[in-house]
């Protein structure tokens, strides 16, 4: 895990909390940290890295001794970068990104970061202007945590290292209860915890000591791309396919060792299949049961671009039950066991590959049809696209979650009147700053920032604490290029895989995951294959692969159920008072029976929570 911590704290132990934070959160051997402190001012900063990305000691200062700088992460588009700074009179003292980020904000003031590409975190302190500065890249791909009150400030990128502040209180935001139990996951930015929140992406900070203040602001957001209404389809696939590639290699041009998580999906392939020849071959890899299609498909795509595959069998359970602690640690609940495949192969290929190139959500980017769709992007009106996000969200994204009478029944009498209602108008009002938004993106993006950003990152969390990611999907150009496109040309995928099929006719030809179709828009090749799975399905001759690479459900009935049972009906667990006790009964029979599917999405979100009660509140 690579991330920065700090603190402000006139009356506080600074070095007592550095200490903390850093034995707090080196959960791995090979974790680095450093750390710098202001008596004069009580501030105190650190980096915790885990000696991939910014391998060079920090903190970087200026040559007057004024601004000293932490950063997490890493630049592209450098050489534009330098040649701006040299320009602006601001030679940097070496192309070392912590370097240029420093003279960036002696070019371009406390909005620098605007002028950097690249997923990264900052912090900075001026001692002539005795200001803390904050600040990180658009899309908040180095997620960090905060609270603040009274003039004081705790930062980390573990909410475990913000709780080492003295001042930072263990309350439970109940809102954040409610939305965990409906939807799997947090909005927003909130956490557990009523006074540490998520530093919000695309934003800066200052905290002016001297006044004790503190000011947040975003210096972007989705609304700031504009619609290219001209371009045509023919156009679009030529531009985008440029764009593509060119955002793979510019994450693979140094001496670092690349790796993809490959899957049977489109995302995976498409990386690596746009990838550079290099010796050695790039390493891929694949987790899943025997058999599943993404260990089926990936082994055909890893074949066919030739990279170093392995795969990490998942039979049984018992894996969950080795590294749910670890899990909890790094996702801090934030994302529930049920996602924690892919944990288990980290520590072999850490000492395989520097980075995995991820395809993360890249099928949301490219255009995915269940947030660009008529119902999303020419609502009937307002109400039409809140209340069917908020069903997906419900329902779809993940596994289907608690119901409106299972929400009645899963609390107490006591908190059954606290939770009434709190999900559903949480989730109405992170929604109305996306309403403000044009339509062709006002849903989408509230699904990229509340879902993917909230959610599904929790994955990018989890790898970084054996190597660093690099996000092609993620790229600025791609973004603004991408986000641009009227809806009818990004939908259902139609511009991906024309690009696929125009870039990479072999892996094209590979049928992906969801229904074992061909990605290929050739309409012969395409129709053809389609027909021919669809009469060998009727008539019982295609192989029936499974759809999941990791059978949770199967797993909490059999391998995890003593576990389960274990932490629902703990005394622990009724004395808080919080969920009806024969209610979890209810559900955990249901599940058990086998005859209902899909239950686990009511129970884990349980379990989870009770977990994250008794490691950070209890």
């Amino acid at each position: 895990m690579s991330g920065l911590f700090g603190i402000i704290d006139p009356a506080g132990d600074v070095s007592g909390f550095l200490s903390q934070v850093v034995e707090k959160l080196s959960l791995r051997s090979w974790y680095q940290a450093n750390t710098w402190s202001a008596p004069e001012a009580r501030l105190g900063l650190g980096r915790l890295g885990i000696g991939i990305f910014n391998a060079e000691p920090q903190p970087i200062t200026s040559p007057d001794g004024d601004i000293t700088l932490f950063m997490a992460g890493e630049l592209y588009e450098t050489d534009a970068l330098y040649k701006r700074l040299v320009a602006s009179g601001q030679t940097p003292r070496s192309r070392i990104a912590a370097e240029m980020a420093l003279s960036a904000y002696q070019s371009f003031g406390p909005s620098f970061a605007k002028f950097l590409q690249g997923p990264f975190f900052i912090a900075l302190y001026d001692r002539t202007r005795n200001t803390l500065l904050l600040t990180n890249d658009r899309y908040g791909l180095y997620p960090h945590f905060y609270a603040q009150q009274d003039g004081k400030l705790a930062f980390a990128p573990k909410v475990r290292g913000v709780l080492c502040a003295p001042f930072v209180q263990r309350n439970l935001n109940l809102v954040s209860v409610a939305e965990y139990m409906r939807f799997q996951q947090l909005l927003g930015e909130k956490t557990f915890h009523q006074d540490v929140k998520l530093f919000p992406y695309g934003s800066f900070a200052r905290f002016e000591l001297a006044q004790g203040q503190w000011t947040i602001e975003r210096y972007w957001d989705w609304d700031s791309i504009s619609e290219n209404t001209q371009i045509t389809f023919p156009e679009a696939v030529e531009e985008g396919s440029r764009i593509l590639r060119q955002a793979v290699e510019r994450l693979v041009g140094d001496d670092l060792r690349p790796g993809v998580f490959l899957s049977g999906g489109l995302d995976s392939r498409t990386i690596i299949g746009l990838m550079p020849p290099r010796t050695p071959a790039p390493i891929s890899a694949t987790f899943g049961a025997q058999g599943s299609r993404d260990v089926y498909y990936a082994e055909q795509i890893a074949r066919t671009v030739g990279s170093r595959h392995l795969w990490f069998d998942l039979p049984n359970g018992h894996w969950v039950l080795e590294n749910a602690d670890l899990h909890l640690k790094l996702t801090e609940g934030f994302h529930s066991w049920i996602h924690m495949h892919g944990i288990s192969m980290l520590p072999a290929l850490r000492e395989k590959m520097d980075y995995n190139l991820t395809g993360w959500d890249g099928g949301t980017v490219m255009g995915h049809s269940d947030h660009v769709n008529p119902t999303y992007t020419q609502p009937v009106d307002a109400i039409t696209p809140l209340l069917e996000s908020f069903r997906n969200f419900n329902q779809s994204y993940t596994w289907p979650g608690q119901l409106e009478g299972e929400e009645q029944l899963l609390y107490t009498p006591e908190y059954r009147q606290k939770f009434q209602g709190l999900a559903f108008e949480s989730f109405r009002k992170e929604y109305q700053r996306f309403m403000k938004f044009p339509p062709r993106i006002s849903a989408e993006t509230f699904y990229v920032t509340n879902h993917c950003w909230r959610s599904t990152q929790n994955m990018v969390t989890t790898a970084r604490s054996h190597m660093e990611v690099r996000f092609p999907f993620f790229d600025y150009d791609l973004i603004d290029f991408i986000y641009s496109l009227r809806p009818e040309i990004r939908g259902h995928q139609l511009l991906y895989r024309h690009i696929i099929t125009r870039d990479l006719p072999r892996l094209s030809r590979i049928p992906y995951d969801k229904q074992e179709f061909l990605p290929s828009v050739n309409p012969l090749l395409h129709k053809t294959q389609a027909l021919s799975v669809r009469l060998r399905r009727r008539l019982g001759l295609f192989p029936q692969r499974p759809t999941l690479y990791a059978d949770y459900e199967h797993y909490l009935r059999h391998d995890l159920r003593e576990w389960a049972e274990g932490i629902l009906f703990d005394p622990r667990t009724e004395a808080r008072g919080i969920f009806n006790k024969s209610f979890l009964r209810s559900l955990m029979d249901r599940h058990v029976s086998g005859r209902e599917l899909w239950t686990i999405g009511k129970l884990a979100p349980i379990i989870t929570f009770e977990m994250v009660m008794r490691e950070y509140f209890d």
